[in-house]
């Protein structure tokens, strides 16, 4: 699970910052929805940039076009 932190996961949106890193941002995996809750109540949710969860999927590299 080395590296499995929410600043490498692809649901991850880092907030902008002056700070070089960022230290917290928002999941947009939008999980933990209750039953009967209709999608537009759905919403990302803050999260630390060194959390981990059981969602965790790397970004894909950046395609390089030529």
């Amino acid at each position: 699970m080395t590296g499995q932190l929410c600043s490498a996961c692809e649901h991850f949106a880092p907030a902008h910052t002056c700070i070089e890193r960022p230290t917290w941002g928002h999941c947009m995996k939008l999980i933990g929805a209750k039953p009967g809750w209709s999608t537009q109540k759905l919403r990302p949710f803050f999260t630390w940039a060194d959390n981990r969860c059981d969602d965790f999927q790397a970004r894909q590299a950046p395609v390089v076009r030529r």
